[in-house]
């Protein structure tokens, strides 16, 4: 049957009004889904990071408990070695005061003897004054009526001879008891400055003590202060784990909805005439070493720890679900590979990517073709591929599948 140009025509704007319709629903689903995934990854990434605030808050704070429990240590041992130096001075106090009480007995038995022997002087110088007037009164008169009473010339010449050794004798025996008396002075003045000595001693001794009296104050006042940072640390423990408890579900419920965003992009390739093999093949060619392994610390994957700009290829055929950015992996590809003969599906992500993923969603990839480069963008800190894998939309051990 021959149409007229003016069916044609309408024939041919009810086609183009059609695929117009269908890109703009194509674009339109294209543009929610990217504005959904975007949402999703947001909520993500603010969980992630109050989750690691948090996690922040409580390191800061086990190490001001860290620090506060090592200074204690500190003040204490100082506290110990201050009072075994203040029981060694007070030792050392009590050992001077014994000695100045020793110099005040010999002080005062020098003393004593100073004022016998002063005593004796003084008693000496009595009786040398009395007999210096009994031989004055012999000069004044008295001596006339002895010398006439001497019977004979002997007794005549020596008078005066007794009289001055008399005389002379008393002389000697005060300056004796003198000489004597100032040595003992000069021994009391030795005992005492001796005793000075001791008491300024004392007294350093003494100041040596208060200042580690004050020092031993302030350790024990800093101790106090301590364990006071103890306390509010130990207290501040059990609010920070409820809030990191709460934070994680927070990014535990963040990271299951982008899952499932994630699960549903790889859905939507499910009717896809897919067939994985399980033979899969290696996603390096070559690597250093595997830097962290599925599930250690909640890890979501393997991380296999290359040169930058190593290739990374597709681990089997299959679809790509997903080749974006994330805060977290960075540049990354999703890949969905089909259904096995049981009905079980399979995907992988490979992120941190070096550089935007040379390929996008919705192309066909083959085994071993390269999908990206290795590198270290999003939450990396060096150069890797972190590689996930997920059987029927629920993560596990990538490396229990894929030759490494």
């Amino acid at each position: 049957m021959k149409l007229s140009p003016i069916v044609k025509r309408a024939v041919s704007m009810t086609l183009a009004v059609a695929m117009v319709v269908t890109l703009t629903v194509s674009t339109n689903t294209m543009t929610l889904a990217d504005d959904k995934k975007s949402e999703l990854q947001a909520q993500k990434e603010a969980a992630q990071q109050q989750l690691e605030a948090v996690q922040e808050k409580i390191k800061q704070n086990q190490e001001n408990k860290e620090n506060a429990e090592e200074l204690k240590q500190q003040y204490e041992q100082q506290t110990q070695l201050i009072t075994t130096q203040i029981g060694l001075l007070q030792q050392s106090i009590a050992q001077v005061e014994e000695e100045i009480n020793t110099k005040e007995l010999e002080i005062e038995q020098k003393q004593a003897e100073v004022d016998v022997k002063q005593a004796e002087y003084n008693e000496r110088w009595e009786g040398f004054k009395d007999r210096l007037g009994a031989m004055q009164m012999l000069n004044d008169g008295g001596s006339i009526a002895l010398l006439s009473s001497a019977t004979n010339l002997y007794q005549l010449l020596t008078y005066t001879e007794t009289l001055e050794q008399i005389s002379s004798k008393d002389e000697e025996i005060c300056q004796e008891i003198e000489a004597e008396r100032q040595e003992l002075e000069a021994q009391r003045t030795e005992l005492e400055n001796a005793k000075a000595e001791l008491e300024a001693k004392q007294a350093e001794l003494e100041g040596q003590n208060a200042e580690l009296d004050g020092k031993k104050a302030e350790l024990q006042s800093s101790i106090q202060q301590q364990d006071a940072t103890i306390s509010e640390a130990e207290a501040a423990e059990e609010v920070l784990a409820a809030e990191e408890e709460e934070a994680r579900k927070n990014l535990d419920a963040a990271a299951a909805q982008l899952d499932a965003y994630l699960n549903s992009q790889v859905d939507k390739y499910s009717d896809a005439a897919l067939t994985c093999s399980l033979n899969f093949g290696p996603a390096l060619a070559s690597y250093k070493y595997i830097s962290c392994v599925f599930g250690t610390g909640g890890h979501r994957g393997t991380d296999f720890a290359a040169p930058g700009g190593t290739e990374i290829y597709a681990v089997a055929d299959g679809i790509v679900t997903d080749a974006t950015y994330h805060y977290s992996w960075g540049n990354y590809v999703q890949i969905y590979h089909g259904k096995d003969d049981e009905g079980n599906t399979y995907s992988t992500l490979y992120a941190h990517m070096i550089s935007t993923p040379i390929v996008s969603a919705g192309q066909t990839v083959t085994k071993g073709q390269v999908i990206g480069y290795v590198g270290s963008t999003g939450y990396s800190t060096g150069n890797h591929l972190h590689l996930e894998m997920k059987i029927n939309g629920v993560l596990t051990n990538a490396a229990n599948w894929i030759p490494h």
